[in-house]
């Protein structure tokens, strides 16, 4: 549903004369003092307070006024000739029109300048003690090396998933209603009116809405159901150092037929680990591994406060 808007009717605007100091005239049909005969300012219309608007039945607007060029009077816009000095309205002007006036806001106070300088102090802080690094030359002091192989399990596993998720071939699924989701349902509307100067003496009282929502759950089965498949149950490891890196040899075959209870290898994963001393260390690949020997000097950088072998500068 988009935005709405409807007329709430037509009204008076106000004046008051400059001359005798006359208030509250009426913009529409008072187009001069009813005290002392001076003619109406325009520019110097304005909205009454509420609750003292006189509506104008049947009003239809025909335009906006136009200004006598000769004596500044406000004219209706279909007049040819000023009523009040009988010049010609060729080249008029439009009125200049009255905005609704809108309550001031209370001054926001300043604390982005504050948000900021405790973000720069902040990031300078964390560069200082975390980021900032220096220049380094350490001896490789051993290699170390770990190899694993993850073992699966053939079996029945239990497992939990949206209704809509369930794989084909689980067993019968056991289900409960769980909030899955939020959905926005219209609630109504907010409305706000305004009040729009027509430029004839008059003022339009509009109202404008657009439709206002609330958040609903929205629910879903959860469900709990078993799936026979082949599934990681633990890694076998081997551990080591020096260049001669080994698998564990105690494992069962990787073509295991499946069959309930059965075991196999499963993926094969290798850490390699270049030594500097007081417990630091680096993981690299195969040939960084291989590229530095015991004892070699390496130039990288370490952290500047910590003394931390900063990896990516290998």
């Amino acid at each position: 549903m988009t935005e709405r808007t409807e007329s709430e009717g037509f009204y008076e605007m106000l004046w008051d004369c400059p001359h005798c100091d006359t208030k509250g005239l009426l913009g529409k049909s008072q187009r001069h003092c009813a005290n002392c005969g001076a003619p109406q300012d325009p520019d110097k219309r304005y909205f009454p307070k509420e609750g003292e608007a006189k509506p104008i039945d049947g009003h239809r607007f025909e335009g906006s006024d136009r200004q006598c060029p000769s004596c500044n009077t406000a004219m209706g816009s279909t007049a040819k000739n000023c009523t009040s000095c009988g010049s010609p309205l060729d080249g008029s002007k439009e009125v200049r029109g009255i905005a609704m006036p809108v309550a001031a806001k209370p001054p926001k106070k300043k604390v982005w300048p504050i948000v900021l300088a405790v973000i720069a102090a902040l990031c300078i802080a964390i560069w200082f003690f975390f980021i900032r690094k220096k220049d380094a030359t350490l001896a490789v002091s051993a290699h170390r090396w770990e190899r694993a192989v993850a073992i699966e399990k053939y079996d029945d596993w239990k497992q939990e998933g949206w209704r809509d998720a369930v794989p084909a071939g689980a067993s019968i699924p056991t289900c409960v209603r769980k909030e899955r989701s939020k959905k926005q349902v219209e609630d109504g509307e907010e409305c706000k009116t305004e009040k729009v100067d027509k430029k004839d003496g008059t003022f339009e009282q509009v109202k404008t809405c657009k439709p206002k929502y609330r958040s609903e759950p929205v629910e879903d089965d959860w469900c709990t159901f078993t799936v026979r498949n082949w599934k990681k149950v633990d890694d076998i490891k081997n551990v080591g150092a020096g260049l001669t890196a080994a698998w564990p040899d105690k494992v069962p075959a990787a073509d295991t037929a499946a069959a309930l209870g059965a075991t196999r290898s499963g993926a094969r994963t290798e850490t390699l680990y270049l030594d500097f001393g007081k417990g630091q260390s680096c993981a690299v690949d195969d040939a960084k591994w291989r590229k530095f020997k015991d004892g070699d000097k390496v130039k990288l950088e370490v952290r500047a406060r910590t003394g931390d072998v900063v990896c990516s500068s290998l």
